[in-house]
């Protein structure tokens, strides 16, 4: 692909009408702002960023088209694999195989009744003996940048599923890391261009109190107005994404979980030589494949974008 290359939107009408009711995009402002931002991008120093439309626009989408922003969003989006190698070191999804075929997280074959994707996270899945906290956040970053290809996900956003059936006082106590906790959940609403579009928590547990105090104070008020506890009550979550979606194992008729599991990890997998391609790209100088070596200055480059979170 030419890094330059004219970039062809494959909305469909209804949802370059979403895109210009929520994004403010529309055909004639979609050139301008992406020619926009690649301009302000090639004059970043030491910044070796891709600057193709397909790459650029998610950008834009996600800041609703202020260049401005969208600009700081891709500074964050490289900054945020300089500096924390603990999750974009080696980012493949080769290297995280074992996590993605654990079922621990994992995205949904088909989108909720308003058109987004759906990610799950299930503990009881999770044996934090064989699989470290801090791969479960990169295979779900390998599952991200997959997803937001999709200029329908740009569009209509995703949804968390956060289920806490089987959490264990061992998986607390890996949890109970403030800063993985914060790079993680800092990664995923600052440096992914992604809408959040809401989190769901099932099965929740006193256990998960502690973790979750950790979490609550550096959410946005917007992410937390967009939280709900299910408990096990699973109508309500069928009411908010649809029972098309879900898989069995929450009552509803979509495909088996382990179906979606094979699926993602299958499309990952194939998508190998592109990771390794554009892991090439990122800030001149912070180490190997756009990362950074500095394993003890990890938050230097994001402490200030990440003591309040962000959702659009």
């Amino acid at each position: 692909m030419a890094e330059d290359e004219k970039y062809v939107c494959t909305l469909s009408s209804a949802l370059k009408k979403q895109a210009e009711d929520e994004l403010n995009e529309t055909d004639s402002n979609r050139d301008r702002d992406i020619q926009a931002l690649r301009e302000k991008v090639k004059r970043e120093p030491g910044l070796n960023s891709r600057t193709d439309g397909k790459f650029l626009v998610r950008f834009l989408r996600t800041r609703k088209y202020n260049v401005e922003r969208a600009f700081q969003l891709v500074q964050s989006y490289y900054r945020a694999r300089a500096d924390t190698p603990e999750f974009f070191d080696n980012f493949l999804p080769s290297s995280m195989r074992h996590v993605l075929e654990s079922g621990i997280v994992a995205v949904m074959k088909d989108r909720d009744k308003e058109g987004r994707r759906v990610m799950v996270f299930r503990a009881e899945k999770w044996d934090p003996n064989v699989i470290q906290l801090a791969d479960i956040f990169k295979a779900g970053f390998l599952l991200m940048d997959k997803i937001i290809e999709e200029e329908e996900t740009q569009v209509s956003g995703l949804v968390f599923i956060e289920d806490l059936s089987g959490l264990t006082a061992t998986q607390v106590y890996y949890f109970s890391s403030p800063t993985l906790l914060y790079k993680g959940y800092g990664c995923f609403q600052n440096a992914f261009p992604c809408r959040i579009k809401g989190a769901h928590y099932l099965n929740e547990s006193p256990l998960f109190d502690g973790v979750f105090a950790i979490i609550k104070p550096v959410l946005s008020e917007k992410l937390k107005s967009r939280l709900r506890m299910h408990g096990k009550v699973y109508d309500t979550l069928h009411e908010c994404l649809g029972k098309h979606v879900l898989p069995p194992d929450y009552g509803g008729d979509g495909p088996a979980y382990d179906d979606c599991v094979k699926y993602w990890t299958e499309k990952l997998l194939a998508s190998e030589q592109d990771f390794i391609k554009y892991n090439k790209k990122g800030f001149v100088g912070r180490g190997n494949l756009g990362t950074s070596s500095a394993g003890d200055e990890t938050m230097s480059g994001m402490a200030g974008s990440f003591k309040k979170l962000n959702v659009d």
